[in-house]
């Protein structure tokens, strides 16, 4: 897991719910559709309130912008007393809206309402961000807008802009949505893409974001080692008969009154200080090692699980937290050894459950028999609690640039979380740098089934597809389509860090380096050429590590090299694996240099 703190605040109101609110689709009434735009004018108006949020302000200028950029024509952005008698989009909670009559009460977190009233459109939303992503529904669902990736968005060209009559609501399932990409940060993707997590830059301008305070693993900043560990070992998990102030395969003694005391003490200061944080987190460390003492021993034994001593010790703190400052969450993990639920205790009404995923990768938790645990405990979770979060694994760690043949998987699993009344989801991918494997594509599935989980994922695929890759497209679905066979395969597993010599064939590389050489002739742009030649780095990453099973020539090896090198390069690809030393994309080049040789020196023995 990435181990990290994010410090800016939003509120939030957690929703529980599994399913979309009353979505109705654009009901086409006998009423002639709507001139927006024609012959290089418009009487239309963007308006906002008066005295608009920054959020308000942000949608009316991204709106501006993209029809704009349809049609070449630019609509004024005016407060509502300056319309006059101009037809308007209307967006936020202004005079107009109120008289609309837009289905606000229907609406859940984040959800959005689009209501045309006579000539004007009225965009609306459950809170700012709900606002503003009416204003991207809009674009998306009613004018071809496609926001594909962090460089690349698809606005048709338009000499007439046209609008049917629109009555639509609808409220995401998930209210929690997060791609752990690098390439998902920045906040004008993140809210294109309806992304709200922690780790994405979202501010007050994209209507703020779900912000959890510590992220995770928050067990050893509760109660420090550092601090507590040579006076008190006591307070630290027992291991192997020895306590240990390990941060990682380390945790604490949950069933010691001292720890309940110092860790409720330090969760209620983190409130006092992040006053607009909705979300504490008070999770186990990362790794094993769990309290093995006789009161946490005896625990376990009366719940079944590793989760029960966990549970008591965060229901203990929520409780203080419910009474001191309602409204706020308390979020726990159930992970590695503490993912079966207990038998007797459940969580109170203000814990989040936030559930970590296991199973296959390529074949989905409910589709194949690595998954059968994780299928079980989820069921059992969703019958102890309506308020779970998943921690989703989407790459794989040790090779972060190697085939991952997982669409597939991670739609079914995004579905299937759904399904199960799950209400947050991320999606952790290539987290470290831009540019892992298939990174745009994975994001922009994930994104878009978190939104809507009933959309079909090779619809996803296509447009994802005939936009990025323009001319290179169809082939580019020939490379996925022989990923989807190689996934396919019951005897092949993936999960967290693999060998990928052992999902990967010889034949798949070849057959994949054929299919995309030939996208490489069609891409036709220099960008498009550029982003094929990233969809090869996996295959090229797999003959350099692997040169004999993949039938590298040795003098075939520096040009390789060479082509690896410039993609990595333009991509701005700064590691290979998971790693925290900073060296990692580094150290790999500089072996691979010493074994095939830079452009220009001769290679050594």
């Amino acid at each position: 897991m990435v181990h990290a703190v994010v410090t800016v605040v939003t509120m939030m109101v957690l929703w529980i719910g599994a399913r979309p609110a009353g979505a109705s689709e654009a009901a086409r009434q006998q009423t002639p559709p709507l001139p927006i735009i024609a012959r290089g004018q418009s009487q239309y108006r963007i308006a906002v309130p008066d005295r608009a949020a920054p959020a308000l302000e942000y949608a009316a200028r991204e709106l501006q912008r993209f029809l704009r950029e349809m049609s070449g024509v630019r609509l004024p952005v005016v407060p509502e007393s300056g319309v006059g008698r101009h037809p308007a989009f209307y967006i936020g909670p202004t005079r107009r809206a109120k008289q609309g009559g837009t289905r606000l009460g229907v609406l859940k977190e984040d959800g959005v309402a689009i209501k045309t009233v006579g000539p004007d459109i009225l965009l609306q939303g459950q809170n700012d961000r709900g606002r503003l992503y009416s204003v991207y529904v809009l674009l998306e669902r009613f004018l071809g807008v496609r926001f594909l990736a962090h460089d690349a968005t698809v606005v048709p060209k338009r000499m007439r802009v046209i609008l049917p009559r629109i009555d639509y609501a609808y409220s995401p399932p998930l209210m929690y949505r997060e791609t752990l990409y690098a390439d998902s940060y920045p906040k004008e993707i993140a809210a294109r893409q309806r992304l709200n997590g922690p780790s994405t830059r979202c501010d007050e301008t994209t209507g703020g974001k779900i912000v959890i305070y510590p992220y995770v693993h928050s067990f050893a900043q509760l109660v420090p080692p550092e601090k507590y560990y040579r006076a008190h070992p006591e307070y630290f998990s027992l291991v192997n008969g020895k306590r240990t102030n390990a941060t990682i395969h380390g945790q604490l003694c949950l069933t010691n009154p001292e720890v309940l005391r110092i860790a409720t003490d330090q969760a209620l200061r983190w409130i006092a200080e992040n006053p607009s944080v909705p979300i504490f987190d008070v999770s186990q460390n990362d790794g094993e090692g769990a309290c093995e003492c006789e009161n946490c021993r005896a625990v376990v034994q009366e719940e079944g699980s590793q989760h029960g001593p966990i549970l008591r010790f965060v229901n203990a703190i929520a409780r203080v937290v419910a009474q001191k400052y309602p409204g706020k969450w308390i979020e726990t993990l159930a992970y590695a050894y503490s993912t079966k639920p207990p038998a007797i205790t459940k969580p109170l009404s203000n814990v989040i459950i936030r559930l970590c995923h296991a199973g296959c990768y390529f074949h989905g938790f409910e589709r194949c028999g690595l998954g059968a645990n994780l299928a079980q405990y989820l069921n059992e979770w969703s019958q102890l609690t309506r308020r779970i979060f998943i921690w989703h694994y989407a790459t794989n760690f040790a090779h972060y640039l190697a085939p991952n043949q997982n669409l597939n998987g991670l739609a079914n699993d995004i579905r299937s979380y759904a399904a199960h009344g799950v209400n947050g989801l991320m999606a952790q991918g290539d987290h470290q740098s831009p540019g892992g494997e298939l990174a745009e594509l994975r994001q922009y599935l994930a994104a878009q089934l978190m939104w809507d989980p009933s959309r079909d994922p090779g619809a996803i695929r296509r447009e994802f597809c005939q936009g990025y890759y323009g001319p290179a497209a169809r082939d580019v679905l020939d490379y996925l389509a022989l990923m989807d066979r190689a996934a396919q395969n019951p005897d092949i597993h993936a999960f967290g860090a693999w060998d990928p010599k052992d999902t990967v064939s010889p034949a798949f590389a070849a057959e994949g380096i054929r299919i995309l050489a030939r996208a490489r002739t069609r891409a036709g742009r220099p960008e498009t050429a550029r982003r094929v030649a990233k969809l090869l780095l996996p295959l090229w990453y797999m003959q350099l590590t692997y040169p004999e099973r993949y039938g590298l020539a040795s003098g075939e090896g520096r040009q390789v090299l060479a082509a690896f090198r410039q993609a990595v390069a333009e991509n701005r690809i700064t590691y290979i694996r998971e790693d925290f030393s900073g060296e990692s994309m580094p150290g790999w080049l500089a072996q691979m240099e010493a074994r095939y040789g830079k452009e220009g020196v001769s290679p050594g023995p």
